[in-house]
């Protein structure tokens, strides 16, 4: 079974292992994604870091990286396989627990370090418009000014990098390394990753050989390939239930509509009667006309 950096498993066990090469790695794959240039991460500390034998308590869990920067900034890293509904409300619960363990007892207030998510999605989150990396901070509603930039949420959709489907060449330095995210262990891009490899960066060069030894450790591999079952599982099931609500939504729609059209029907029944009754019509006459309407009702049913 082919082995992807889309797998939690692997992309933990590469980049969120305590070895100098996945230390350097992941600061490199920041300093792409977070725009690093003039003020560069320049190194980490794993809050928790992986440690295969402790992967069975995790089966279903969630595979993030923790980590803290030089500059004192939390870290909590993710690479989300499945389509998840929830994953904005879950982003929040655990981004406020990062800020509130990242203040100890006794400190001030202003002493908060900073905290940054970034979640790296297999899938489309947001409908509008087509950027593939998105910041999300606290901002004024009508003037846009920065309350603070002391929490920041970051997503990345890999489906919308490279939509036109330009040439490596063409691409940019983040984009280069997001494709090889994409793509790397992929059957049947074997040739494109080929060329990804040539054409990226360093970063690129440093994750490729730690998931080329990552991916032969034959336990790391066991659980990877149980951990993959599980999120394709996973993703069967979303689509099932995606599919499901949309088939719920168009029939409460039509009920609703049937619902509306029969309050209508009933409603010129009555004002009929009204008026028949009015004309002098004797009650039988009405009974007739009345019945003939309820016919039509049901045939409408």
């Amino acid at each position: 079974m082919a082995l992807t950096l889309k797998n939690d498993v692997i992309f933990k066990a590469v980049f969120g292992r305590e070895a100098e090469e996945c230390k350097a790695a992941l600061v490199g794959m920041l300093n792409l994604i977070l725009n690093r240039k003039d003020d560069p991460i320049k190194s980490v500390v794993y809050k928790n870091p992986f440690n295969v034998r402790e992967m069975d308590a995790q089966k279903e869990g969630i595979l993030d990286i923790k980590a803290e920067t030089d500059r004192g900034e939390l870290l909590d890293i993710e690479m989300q396989f499945a389509e998840d509904g929830e994953i904005i409300e879950r982003n929040l619960y655990y981004h406020c627990g990062m800020v509130t363990r990242g203040l100890a007892a006794g400190e001030k207030y202003g002493t908060l370090k900073k905290t940054i998510s970034i979640s790296i999605l297999n899938y489309a989150l947001l409908r509008m418009g087509g950027e593939f990396h998105t910041c999300h901070i606290l901002r004024e509603k009508q003037t846009g000014e920065t309350l603070t930039n002391l929490m920041q949420f970051h997503y990345i959709e890999l489906p919308k990098v490279n939509q036109d489907k330009l040439p490596v060449a063409a691409l940019t330095e983040v984009e280069r390394f997001l494709e090889y995210l994409k793509y790397a262990g992929e059957p049947g891009w074997e040739d494109y990753v080929e060329e990804l490899r040539r054409q990226g960066g360093r970063e690129i060069q440093m994750t490729d050989a730690i998931m080329r030894e990552v991916t032969q450790e034959e336990i790391l591999r066991e659980k990877a390939i149980a951990r993959d079952k599980f999120l394709h599982w996973q993703a069967s099931c979303q689509r099932e239930n995606k599919k499901l609500k949309g088939e719920l939504e168009e029939a409460n729609g039509k009920l609703e509509e049937t619902g509306a059209r029969l309050q209508e029907m009933s409603t010129q029944l009555r004002h009929m009667i009204q008026s028949l009754a009015a004309q002098g019509m004797d009650m039988v006459e009405i009974a007739e006309i009345t019945d003939m309407e309820e016919r039509q009702v049901k045939a409408y049913l």
